[in-house]
C-alpha cells in the first residue's frame, strides 16, 4: 500500500521524558468514551474490515478516536518532545527569526511573542513535509536542522502506519470499490500543506486563567480571549500527549468532555476537508483546550500534532460511487460548483479568512463582519463553515 520508503531508525537518546501523572481529581464534565483502534490487527485476515465496523459510529457520530499499536516506541515519541522542548528553549530573539509569514498567510514556522501573538501561553512552531517541496533546512531553527533525519523518519513512519491505514479505514467504512480512494488522495511526497507541529501550553496563574475563561485561546490579547473551541481544517489531526489533560470535545449533547490522555495511543479527530469529501458523513468535531483539573494546574505541557490534508490538486467534492452514502442521502452537491475548487486554493482561502477574522478583530471583540468570536459562521470559496463555538 505506502509508496514511502523505510526510513534509518531514530536516535534512542531522549532528554525530555513523559512523567506527568495522570489527574485524579473529579473533572467538571464527564470524560468522552472513544473507540480505540488496534491497529496491529490491521493486516490480519479480515482485520481492517473489522476495523472498519469498530469504526463506523466513531467517524459519523464523535469524530474523534484512539489509535493504538502504531509502530514507534514510547522513547521515539518522547524525543519528539525533547526536540520541541529544544525549540521553545532557543532565545525569544533565535526564535523569531523562524516566525510564520502572517502578510502570505503562511502558518510554517514560529508563532509566538514578538511575531503576532501577544498572549505568551500560545506558542508553536509548524514544519512542513520534509520532501523536495521544502527542502530548505536553513528554513528552521537549529534543533530541527540537527534532527532532521529523526523528523523524517517519524513522519515517514507515522504516515505508513498510521494516515494510510486510516485512510483505507475510512474508504471501506464508505464501501468504496477501490480502498485506496483516500490513499492515493493524500501522498507523502506529492505536494500538500501537511505539517508537524510542537506546541507547548505554560502553566498559569489563577487571575490569567479567570480571565481567559479557564480555557487557551489563539487570540491576539488574553483581554480579548474567547471559549475558542473550533474544528480543523485538513483531513484527519494526530495529536501525541504528555499526561496532561486539557482537551476537550464538545458532545452531541452540547456539553463538553475530557479527552482524557491514553498511554500508548494518539487521539486522532476528523476534520473539514475530510468531512467535505464524505457528504459531511463523516464528523469533524468541535473542540477547545482547557486548563487541566485542580491537580494538573501547575504542570505545563507540550503537544507534538501532525495536521494531515488532501494534496493540494485534490478536488474538494464529495466522493462518487458510496453506496453507503447513496443509502443515507447525505450527499452534498459540492461537486457541481461552476469552477472546481482545488485543496492548495481551499487552503489558502481558508488561512485568508482564519488571519482576517482572528488576528484582525476590533476592541469589542468582533470581526469586520461585526459577528462575536464565539458565534462566527461564514462562507469560504463558496463553501459554509463554522470556525468557533
Amino acid at each position: 500500500m505506502s509508496i514511502i520508503d523505510p526510513q534509518p531508525q531514530a536516535p534512542s537518546a531522549v532528554t525530555t521524558k513523559n512523567l506527568y501523572e495522570p489527574y485524579s481529581t473529579t473533572p467538571e464534565t464527564t470524560e468522552s468514551q472513544l473507540v480505540n483502534l488496534d491497529l496491529s490487527t490491521f493486516d490480519l485476515p479480515g482485520g481492517k474490515e473489522a476495523l472498519a465496523k469498530q469504526f463506523k459510529y466513531a467517524v459519523h457520530n464523535v469524530g474523534f478516536f484512539y489509535v493504538s499499536n502504531f509502530g514507534l516506541s514510547q522513547e521515539e515519541v518522547d524525543y519528539q518532545f525533547s526536540i520541541g522542548k529544544q525549540i521553545f528553549d532557543l532565545p525569544l530573539s533565535e526564535k523569531v527569526k523562524y516566525g510564520v509569514d502572517t502578510k502570505a498567510f503562511s502558518y510554517n514556522g514560529y508563532t509566538g511573542p514578538a511575531n503576532h501573538q501577544i498572549d505568551i501561553s500560545y506558542v508553536l512552531s509548524n514544519i512542513p513535509k520534509l520532501t523536495s517541496h521544502f527542502p530548505d533546512k536553513e528554513a528552521h531553527p537549529r534543533p530541527v536542522q540537527d534532527n532532521w533525519d529523526t523528523i523524517e523518519h517519524f513522519a515517514k513512519t507515522i504516515h505508513r502506519n498510521v494516515i494510510e491505514r486510516l485512510l483505507v479505514i475510512f474508504a471501506l467504512v464508505l464501501e468504496l470499490a477501490d480502498e485506496e480512494y483516500f490513499v492515493k488522495r493524500h501522498n507523502y511526497e506529492t505536494r500538500g500543506e501537511d505539517h508537524l507541529r510542537y506546541m507547548p501550553y505554560t502553566a498559569r496563574d489563577k487571575d490569567v486563567n479567570k480571565k481567559a475563561q479557564e480555557l487557551y485561546s489563539t487570540e491576539l490579547d488574553i483581554d480579548q480571549c474567547y471559549a475558542a473551541g473550533h474544528t480543523d481544517l485538513g483531513s484527519i489531526t494526530l495529536l501525541f500527549r504528555q499526561p496532561v489533560a486539557g482537551l476537550q470535545v464538545l458532545n452531541n449533547d452540547g456539553k463538553y468532555r475530557w479527552v482524557r490522555p491514553v498511554k500508548g495511543t494518539i487521539t486522532v479527530n476528523i476534520a473539514d476537508t475530510l468531512s467535505l469529501l464524505s457528504g459531511r458523513y463523516f464528523k469533524s468535531s468541535i473542540h477547545r483546550v482547557s486548563v487541566p483539573p485542580a491537580d494538573q494546574r501547575h504542570l505545563g505541557r507540550l503537544g507534538v500534532l501532525f495536521f494531515i490534508r488532501p494534496n493540494n490538486d485534490v478536488l474538494v467534492e464529495v466522493v462518487k460511487d458510496s453506496p453507503l452514502l447513496k443509502r443515507e442521502g447525505v450527499y452534498e452537491p459540492l461537486e457541481e460548483r461552476k469552477d472546481p475548487l482545488d485543496v492548495g486554493t481551499w487552503v489558502k482561502e481558508r488561512q485568508k479568512h482564519i488571519f482576517k477574522n482572528v488576528y484582525d478583530i476590533t476592541d469589542a471583540g468582533q470581526g469586520k463582519d461585526g459577528q462575536e468570536r464565539d458565534e462566527l459562521e461564514a462562507e469560504v470559496a463558496g463553501i459554509k463553515i463554522k470556525y468557533w463555538n
